[in-house]
């Protein structure tokens, strides 16, 4: 017992360092509320952690999926573009050769462009 109390004063716990707390019954009679609506329901101790986990999943997974609509977005936004561009050299490579068909003739190349002559 005295290597307890001795022990005791060591530390500096000679008083009772939770004295204190004892003094505001208003804040005791609160805290043990909480304590006791945590005890039957489970809402501090489950139901705020898994609360947070559950906006943080859901702020994360909207952001994701905007993201992805975007980048689907720009994709068909630019393959849309390129088939209009596709299209209007098509249109003008086929006014092109509307002009040529008649000055056309079946005629064989010369040596002096041919490859592997």
């Amino acid at each position: 017992s005295s290597d307890l109390s001795f022990l005791i004063s060591m530390l500096g716990l000679k008083y009772d360092v939770f004295k204190r707390a004892h003094n505001f019954p208003l804040l005791r009679y609160w805290w043990r509320r909480a304590l006791r609506f945590d005890q039957r329901t489970g809402m501090l101790t489950a139901g705020i952690p898994l609360g947070v986990t559950m906006f943080a999943t859901i702020a994360v997974t909207t952001v994701i999926l905007d993201r992805q609509f975007e980048l689907r977005d720009l994709r068909a936004r630019s393959i849309s573009r390129r088939e209009a561009s596709l299209e209007e050299e098509h249109k003008a490579m086929r006014e092109f050769l509307k002009g040529t068909e008649d000055e056309y003739e079946m005629k064989q190349i010369p040596d002096a462009y041919r490859i592997g002559r």
